[in-house]
């Protein structure tokens, strides 16, 4: 089975011409987006839900400065790339409370799409700074007040890991781990485990890594997460890369 990188969008418009215009622009990016026409189920999405890119309507009707401040706060998306389609003085209005992007109104299609080509990029880096790569690697680690265990990483990151040990492991103690990359040299972290369940499986978030070390761990999940966006990538835009 093909493995790519699903990017989710949310589009906050009630507006036809734009909805016909972005459906098709999204679609042919690979960005699964969900269409909000009221305020509330838009601030609703951007403050619970993981999104990439959150493309709101300054239409002077709605509140669309709400749904930006909304999704700045908001924990899962304070570094979602957000794209204002505007028009006359909103322009600068949604620059200040913190769009990205903007598109002019009324929307051209090509215009918008060179646009999203340029929202798109920032989402791939985006997601690869918070995107976890799916491995098994073993690792020795040691914790704070509870010693040297054995145990296995079930996914990686630049800021944490997700360990799967024989036991539960406490929350919130430090921990110091070495492991080796595939490929790659030994990498050393320091951290703190951020959750764990019964079952064993620990989420630890990274507090310190040597520069040498983090430099092999950025490059080497950057080679990873490349692929995934190269199966993701839409045609046109791969193509337009390579120009």
């Amino acid at each position: 089975m093909k493995e790519h990188v699903q990017l989710d969008g949310l589009l906050f418009t009630s507006d036809t011409q734009i909805l016909n215009v972005m459906n098709q622009i999204l679609e042919s990016f690979g960005i699964k987006t969900e269409v909000c026409h009221e305020l509330d189920p838009a601030l609703d999405a951007v403050t619970h839900r993981r999104l990439d890119a959150v493309i709101v309507d300054w239409d002077g009707v709605s509140d669309p400065t709400r749904i930006v401040r909304a999704t700045r706060k908001s924990s899962p998306n304070s570094n979602s790339t957000i794209v204002a389609m505007v028009c006359g003085q909103s322009e600068t209005h949604a620059l200040l409370v913190g769009a990205n992007f903007m598109i002019h109104k009324p929307a051209d299609s090509d215009h918008a799409r060179r646009c999203m080509r340029a929202a798109y990029g920032t989402m791939l880096q985006n997601r690869r700074r918070a995107a976890r790569v799916p491995v098994d690697i073993a690792v020795v680690t040691r914790i704070a007040e509870f010693g040297e265990i054995q145990a296995q990483i079930s996914d990686l990151s630049v800021g944490g890991l997700a360990l799967q040990c024989r036991q539960p492991l406490p929350i919130n103690r430090e921990v110091l781990a070495q492991f080796s990359l595939p490929g790659t040299g030994v990498i050393h972290v320091s951290g703190r485990i951020a959750n764990a369940d019964a079952t064993g499986r620990a989420g630890v978030r990274f507090s310190f890594v040597p520069e040498e070390d983090r430099n092999l761990l950025e490059s080497w999940l950057a080679v990873e997460l490349a692929k995934l966006e190269k199966a993701e990538m839409p045609t046109d835009h791969a193509e337009n890369e390579g120009n």
